[in-house]
């Protein structure tokens, strides 16, 4: 009778496996059938222990399969979500162009400057979702997966056991270890509408950061690929630069004195820069959510105690995130000085753009004497350093 038991629950799990192996393979087809298509993305960010998200913004996007794209296999269009009134972006196949608003700036990238050692484009929700699938169907990766039904839709979670986290740009990539810690694990969830036997909803989780997007509003193979070009999309008033190349306006602080500021601390208490007491102020202008960023605040955080009576070290998030994610921010990362919440005048004075990191050191006079823009592990610690102790003498 055991043995009878042993072997209906076997050739029942086998069935089942079978039964999942299938129903994938068919999400896949779907899939796979898309060759354009339109919808509402709704894309949401949280850092690790917030209980809301640092942002939830929704975007029109027009994507289109791309075969002749062998990064991602696919191009794409971003609008804002009201009546595509103001572009955000695209790739094209060959170039990705992001757009920044508050300078009427645009930034071509060739992918000529590596950044990594796969091409850095957030592929489309379809093209996404098919990637994924594609890789729980055919790797001999370590993962386990979950499968369950509703009357409505079909939700499918795998997690990832590898020794390095798993994005996906097309491709499966394996990211590069980071130089602070991140544990390895990936997670990835998407749930499928039985309605349209495809994923409407991807929720992606990794140590570090956790995100989702979900979709509404699809239509699908009705946009004209012929028609598909990024560069007509672009405003006639907005000026174009390539990534790398250096801002006319990047030093232009440099020898003035540093735009003032009041703005909030995590408790409500207003702090000024005019107020602050350091001999040098480092001011660290950064967006929750920026791995540079991020991987700098174990260097930030050793500055105090290397120049305790003559350094003051500030952070502001440019990116306008909540009091409550700055606040589980600097908990999550011990963060040892002062972080502020910014508000959107400073990245206009500070000219970054919105771009993040920027340092810059102010000397007793609260003037520039120096500005860097990124962040690079120890090459980066060096240069503000030896700023400091020059000031300093």
């Amino acid at each position: 009778m055991r043995k009878m038991f042993i072997s209906f629950f076997l050739c029942s799990l086998f069935n089942v496996i079978v039964s999942a192996q299938a129903y994938l393979n068919t999400i896949l087809e779907r899939l796979e059938y898309i060759q354009s298509a339109s919808y509402i993305d709704l894309k949401e960010a949280w850092e690790p222990g917030d209980t809301e998200p640092v942002y939830a913004t929704p975007f029109y996007m027009e994507e289109y399969r791309n075969p002749s794209d062998t990064v991602i296999g696919s191009s794409y269009l971003s609008w804002d979500s009201v009546g595509k009134r103001r572009f955000e972006g695209g790739y094209d196949g060959t170039v990705s162009a992001s757009m920044f608003h508050e300078e009427k700036g645009i930034v071509i990238d060739d992918f000529s400057i590596p950044r990594a050692p796969f091409r850095l484009v957030s592929p489309p929700f379809f093209n996404y979702a098919e990637s994924i699938i594609r890789y729980l169907l055919g790797t001999t990766d370590s993962l386990t997966r979950e499968i369950k039904e509703t009357e409505e839709i079909y939700y499918v979670k795998m997690t990832i056991h590898e020794e390095n986290q798993i994005e996906f740009f097309g491709k499966p990539c394996r990211i590069p270890t980071p130089p602070f810690y991140m544990e390895p694990t990936s997670i990835y969830e998407l749930w499928v509408d039985k309605l349209t036997g495809l994923p409407y909803k991807v929720r992606r989780e990794m140590s570090h950061s956790i995100s989702t997007n979900t979709v509404s509003e699809v239509k699908l193979n009705g946009l004209d690929p012929a028609a598909f070009n990024l560069y007509d999309c672009f405003p006639t008033d907005y000026e174009i630069r390539m990534y790398g190349q250096k801002k006319r306006s990047t030093s232009a602080l440099e020898g003035k004195k540093a735009p003032d500021w009041q703005l909030a601390d995590t408790t409500g208490r207003l702090v000024s820069l005019s107020g602050l007491r350091g001999k040098i102020i480092l001011l660290n202008l950064t967006g929750i959510g920026c791995g540079p960023c991020h991987a700098a605040i174990p260097f930030l955080n050793t500055l105090k105690g290397r120049f305790p009576n003559d350094l003051d070290v500030v952070a502001i998030d440019t990116w306008g995130r909540k009091q409550s994610s700055i606040r589980n921010y600097i908990r999550h990362n011990a963060i040892r000085y002062l972080f502020l919440e910014g508000t959107p005048n400073i990245a206009k004075a500070y000219q970054t753009g919105g771009a993040a990191p920027y340092f810059f050191l102010l000397d007793e006079n609260r003037v520039v004497r120096k500005m860097f823009f990124g962040y690079k592990v120890g090459e980066s610690d060096k240069e503000i350093i030896r700023v400091i102790e020059a000031l300093l003498r």
